[in-house]
């Protein structure tokens, strides 16, 4: 069966990782790209042997393709995602689904009506060491998970002409860019969430948006966790998991970012009990590549996405609603998980 034809649109860092993902895999190809910026266009599709599409409209509407790769502002998602449906193009959208509930949900119902898939770029879940802690817990070998405690950090102060410097079009800074991740494997470990509280200050940077953001999360089960991120500490990855019978440690050198297939390769994972203390083993994966080889198999008709709308619409609560709190002083409550995954 010959690949999946895939249209790009973005042509930023991110963008150049997904294109190199493709490369690896070999159930899709890259036929075309577009960006804005001519120069730039000509440029990114001349490093990944592609076309380089004079429009949006030419991009998507190029009759080898079949799924689109959506890597560009979040607050275009929404729209640029619907016009991909409605020409019958399966989606890809990177992580967050959009910047609002709303536009989240108008994508997932534009998709719906078209009858296409929509995948969100929720990619670090898919980690080997993600799925090791899933494991774990599950088994229950921590017992009953009390705590978690996430960091995503990177250093990059936001430039005046970026839309990540705004905060109208990057509500949430680092913690929506980044913590979003989190947020998703984190509900993907513990499950749903019932509130947030969320804190934001803009310490160092001059960019319009907070540079730091921390989102406390309370869980279903009863559990507590935390999310922190920002945009001016050196690269950090991390997470703490405390159970009543164990201690989960995940720790990554994230200089390697943003190589992904990278990850697993430098992270450890260490379990302390009332035994002592030991390192788990785990399967490393190259999560861009089966992100896009179940892009695939979803437009064969072959699979469902792992992270559709719901998944994402969650995490992307999880941010919002921490931005909400900042605002008011107080606690939100979260929508329900049976409304966020409904209408799949």
């Amino acid at each position: 069966m010959s690949p999946v034809g895939l249209a790009l649109i973005g042509t930023g860092m991110w963008a150049g990782q997904l294109a190199r993902a493709v490369a690896r895999t070999p159930s899709v190809e890259l036929v075309t790209c577009f960006s804005r910026d001519g120069g730039n266009r000509e440029a990114f599709a001349a490093d990944a042997g592609c076309d380089a599409a004079p429009t949006f409209e030419a991009a998507i509407e190029d009759p080898r393709v079949e799924a689109v790769l959506l890597a560009t502002p979040n607050f275009t998602h929404a729209e640029q995602g619907a016009a991909c449906a409605e020409r019958g193009r399966h989606v890809f959208v990177e992580k967050p689904i959009a910047d609002t509930l709303e536009d989240g949900r108008a994508l997932r119902a534009a998709c719906e009506e078209a009858g296409v898939a929509l995948l969100v770029g929720h990619d670090l879940r898919r980690l080997g060491a993600a799925r090791a802690v899933k494991r774990l817990v599950d088994e229950g070998a921590l017992g009953r998970v009390v705590l978690a405690d996430l960091t995503f950090s990177l250093t990059g102060t936001p430039k005046p002409n970026s839309w990540r410097f705004r905060r109208e079009t990057c509500p949430g800074g680092p913690l929506l860019q980044l913590g979003v991740h989190h947020a998703d494997t984190l509900l993907s470990w513990l499950g749903p969430a019932e509130r947030v509280h969320g804190s934001f200050a803009r310490l160092v940077t001059d960019a319009e948006i907070d540079d730091v953001g921390v989102a406390l999360v309370e869980l279903e089960s009863g559990a507590r966790a935390t999310i922190t991120s920002s945009y001016v500490s050196p690269k950090t990855y991390a997470a703490r998991l405390q159970g009543n019978e164990g201690v989960l440690e995940y720790v990554v050198d994230a200089s390697v970012w943003p190589r992904a297939e990278l990850l697993d390769g430098v992270t450890t994972l260490r379990l302390t009990t009332a035994e002592g203390t030991r390192e788990i083993e785990f399967e490393e994966r190259d999560v861009l590549v089966e992100e896009l080889d179940e892009l695939a198999r979803c437009a064969r008709g072959e699979a469902e996405p792992e992270t559709g709308a719901g998944e994402a619409l969650a995490a992307l609560a999880i941010v919002l609603g921490a931005v909400e709190s900042d605002a008011a002083g107080g606690p939100v409550a979260l929508p329900s998980n049976s409304l966020l995954l409904g209408g799949r």
